[in-house]
């Protein structure tokens, strides 16, 4: 049966009318049950400077080689991740009015550009080190990060980024401050008011040089995750320490040292890259557990520090990762060969 031409363009509204509701429909159910990923890396301590009374060998590798020497070996995994996170510990002033005390570490304002040109994007300022020169040299710190667009966090202050739609939430405390488990609750409670969907706990704690968690450190650790943290990070021992899973989540106790002006030769040179994967459905953060360890070594050189952390590979990569194993025995914790956490 032929249709007359006087009837198509009613036929033709009238199936859009019926159609479009449909597709409209789909999509929002297709939306909301699309799982993101968000992929974060962390590192240990960095510190783009020089104690001026003690030695000046990391300014002369920046003067020899540029800002972009220093993670340019560790910029391919930063780069592609979603967002880096890095303990920066000491000042970027010109302030000489140095802190009372045996270290006291800062750099110029330029030294920024490692941190930019190495894929950083978020540091925690929550360390011993922030104040060595004063309010001046913290103030000069925060405002150089903020013009350069890296984020920080320190105590109440919380660094908050969006990633494909998600906001993080990044929180910074110093247990040698005196940090206690309300402050760290009240903070993650801030940042789920700010719905937040993933929330990065960093922590300067525990005993420098020392391999294993104390019960402080423990006992913050598993308060910040029953108050909602996604995952936590450790600093200031200056060595690797174990990790944790505790309720479906993981501590990372020790990160060590990194890109680490402060010593020209530290003894222990390694150091590790953790990195997680978190999914997102529906608006809510999923328990699903993709993480890895990925071995590095703080220099290039065994005899000094190059300040060019570095991945390891072969053998030097099976004996950072079963050091970790050591290390993280009785924490329900496993890094296999290629470096997965299980």
């Amino acid at each position: 049966m032929k249709i007359r031409k006087s009837l198509w363009i009613p036929i033709i509204i009238l199936s859009l009318f019926c159609c479009t509701p449909i597709s409209v429909n789909a999509a929002k159910h297709q939306k909301s049950n699309r799982t993101t990923t968000i992929t974060i890396s962390a590192a240990g301590d960095c510190t783009l400077g020089i104690d001026p009374t003690i030695h000046h060998t990391f300014d002369g590798y920046y003067n020899k080689n540029g800002n972009a020497y220093f993670l340019k070996k560790v910029k391919p995994v930063f780069a592609k991740d979603d967002l880096t996170i890095v303990n920066f510990e000491g000042t970027l002033t010109t302030s000489s009015n140095r802190a009372m005390k045996k270290y006291a570490f800062k750099g110029p304002a330029k030294y920024v550009g490692i941190l930019k040109k190495g894929s950083v994007e978020v540091v925690t300022l929550a360390n011993n080190h922030s104040m060595d020169y004063g309010k001046t040299g913290f103030t000069d710190t925060t405002k150089t990060l903020k013009n350069n667009h890296i984020s920080y966090c320190y105590n109440s202050t919380i660094a908050y980024k969006t990633v494909k739609g998600v906001k993080i939430a990044f929180i910074g405390f110093s247990q040698l401050q005196g940090t206690s488990a309300s402050q760290v609750a009240s903070a993650v409670k801030a940042a789920k008011k700010k719905r937040a969907k993933i929330i990065i706990t960093s922590f300067h704690w525990g005993i420098e040089r020392e391999y294993h968690p104390n019960q402080n450190q423990k006992t913050l650790a598993h308060s910040a995750i029953n108050a909602g943290a996604s995952l936590v990070l450790g600093h200031h021992p200056h060595v690797l320490q174990g990790i944790e899973e505790y309720r479906g989540r993981y501590i990372v106790y020790s990160l060590g040292n990194f890109c680490f002006g402060g010593n020209c030769n530290p003894a222990d040179k390694d150091t590790m890259i953790f990195q997680q994967k978190f999914y997102i459905k529906n608006g809510k953060l999923l328990k699903k557990k993709d993480a890895r360890v990925i071995a590095c070594s703080l220099s290039g050189s065994s005899s000094c520090n190059d300040y060019q952390p570095g991945i390891l590979s072969g053998s030097s990569k099976k004996r950072v990762l079963n050091k970790i194993n050591t290390l993280s025995r009785g924490m329900h914790v496993t890094v296999g060969t290629k470096g997965r956490v299980r």
